[in-house]
């Protein structure tokens, strides 16, 4: 599967969702940047891109863009483990999902004229949105 998007005489763009991993993004711009022929290289994890400036005199596009390839199918065939979420992220999530099915509990008590069971699931709502206010409080005072 060719990850190459864009090859121009000079330049290559590649792009991948591997690419956004930044320790590996590194690990694969270290191999392309020791290949006869390369001058340049500018990653962006958060795009999960990398583009590749060649000189197209001394380095054939078609036997670049195979050696890039090859590159990458090396780096996804060894082992990784995945990314943990921070354990801010995996309380926020918690909050999330709290919201949610507290709002849908405080709704359907609502509708069944449950007043007491939908005080307690409202306030319970509200508690899950303060965890997760708290989690961004920094963004939302920007």
């Amino acid at each position: 599967m060719s990850r190459i998007v864009s090859a121009l005489p000079g330049r290559i763009r590649i792009r991948d969702r591997v690419l956004r991993d930044r320790a590996r993004l590194a690990r694969i711009e270290e191999a392309l940047a020791g290949l006869e022929g390369v001058d340049s290289l500018q990653p962006n994890a958060r795009a999960g891109s990398l583009v590749l400036h060649f000189d197209a005199a001394r380095t054939a596009v078609e036997a670049l863009e195979a050696k890039v390839d090859s590159i990458i199918d090396a780096e996804l065939a060894r082992p990784h483990a995945p990314r943990r979420r921070s354990l801010k992220m995996q309380i926020n999530r918690g909050a999330k999902l709290g919201m949610l099915g507290s709002l849908a509990a405080s709704l359907a008590l609502a509708a069944a004229g449950k007043k007491g069971a939908h005080a307690v699931t409202g306030g319970l709502f509200v508690a899950c949105l303060g965890v997760h206010l708290g989690v961004h409080r920094r963004s939302l005072v920007r």
